[in-house]
């Protein structure tokens, strides 16, 4: 499924002029309302569905990028939109920089790993510069259509028997673990699990042999992400690992094994 069968002009709106997060919320479930799948829900619980999921954290991410979500019982497809403003607005993001591009998400509750894949290939998508900028200059629906089509994309998991592969990630750098977590998880169909794990150091220390070699005592960070996905995904999930963390074979921090699995029975979600 390509993003943009999902994306109707109706739900696009570009150089908008809104000045507050709130009735940027409210244009989102004007929008959205008029989408066949969701005018029965209407304008009004469409925006405080999203009021209600800003209220847990804000989907503001960094760049000048924010993707609103929210989630219905009666639904049984996905509905995208995006607006884009004509100057960005303080949306509570996480990089506390104000916001000019909003891609909106709405969906079924029964089918959660579908939308976090969804929320991860936006995601993935808008942090090329260069699409952000597109989607700036954009001056109608069509066009921004159009930078959907090419530039933001999202693949149903293949189907089962093609083979599969377990990808396990062990990262002691913090700082790339988010990142590393969502590029896995955009692959995986919720088969994916993360384990906290400990640092040898933390038995080393307590070995009289190794006493003097380690003498920190704190709990490094230390995670282990467990992936088992598609055999022909397993390249896309390194390239995107490797974009973020660069230069593996140098540095210290991360570590990327694959095993081709002989057999592999039944799914777990996120």
């Amino acid at each position: 499924m390509n993003l943009w069968h999902n994306l109707h002009n109706e739900c696009i709106a570009a150089k908008q002029q809104i000045d507050s997060k709130t009735d940027l919320l409210r244009k989102i479930a004007s929008l959205a309302a008029q989408s066949p799948s969701l005018k029965a829900i209407g304008e009004d619980e469409i925006f405080k569905a999203l009021q209600r999921r800003e209220k847990l954290s804000s989907t503001g991410l960094a760049d000048g990028v924010a993707i609103p979500h929210c989630s219905f019982d009666s639904l049984d497809a996905f509905v995208v939109g995006a607006i884009i403003t004509e100057k960005p607005l303080d949306f509570d993001a996480l990089d506390e920089k104000p916001s000019q591009i909003f891609i909106f998400l709405i969906g079924p509750t029964d089918d959660r790993n579908t939308h976090v894949r969804l929320l991860s290939s936006i995601s993935k998508s808008v942090k090329q510069k260069q699409v952000r900028e597109a989607l700036i200059d954009a001056q109608s629906a069509d066009t921004i259509r159009a930078i959907f089509r090419t530039s933001i994309s999202y693949s149903e998991p293949s189907v089962s028997g093609q083979g599969k592969s377990q990808i396990t990630l062990y990262i002691q750098n913090e700082n790339y673990f988010n990142d590393i977590l969502e590029a896995v998880s955009s692959e995986a169909d919720g088969s994916v699990t993360v384990i906290e794990t400990e640092n040898a150091n933390n038995y080393l220390y307590r070995m009289p042999i190794f006493a003097a070699l380690w003498n920190d005592r704190r709990n490094l960070f230390s995670r282990q992400v467990i992936a088992v996905v598609d055999r022909d995904a397993v390249n896309s999930v390194l390239r995107r690992v490797q974009t973020i963390a660069p230069d593996l074979e140098q540095n210290r921090g991360v570590l990327v094994t694959v095993q081709d699995l002989s057999f592999a029975l039944g799914a777990i979600d996120f």
